[in-house]
């Protein structure tokens, strides 16, 4: 009975592991998350893991007030990009949902600073 239990939760965790890799997760953001960057970026951009639908995927970039300071995003493959003018020293916060080319949504957020 302990092969039983033991071959089908290997099964069940083979199965799960390969449903994972199949979102689109956040790989990497340039600012990078967390961190601090002595001046503006002019745009937030988003690396994940597979290409995104762009009719349903999007992005934004607040201010500590709140207030939305992006002027708009552009995908292309598995990019996003948050244009963001000249953001002046202060925290900003980074917002996403995506869909991927395979329907799988995921969602998140970060926040980077400018700014000594």
């Amino acid at each position: 009975m302990w092969k039983f239990r033991t071959v089908t939760m290997a099964l069940v965790l083979i199965g799960w592991s390969h449903g994972v890799e199949a979102h689109a997760m956040l790989d990497h953001a340039n600012p990078a998350v967390g961190s601090t960057v002595d001046s503006s970026p002019g745009q937030v951009t988003l690396t994940f893991t597979q290409a995104l639908e762009p009719k349903f995927s999007g992005g934004e970039v607040h201010n500590s007030a709140g207030a939305k300071v992006d002027h708009g995003k552009s995908i292309s493959g598995n990019v996003m990009r948050l244009s963001g003018g000249s953001l002046p020293p202060g925290s900003y916060t980074v917002t996403w949902h995506v869909l991927s080319v395979d329907t799988h949504a995921t969602q998140g957020s970060f926040s980077f600073h400018v700014g000594k």
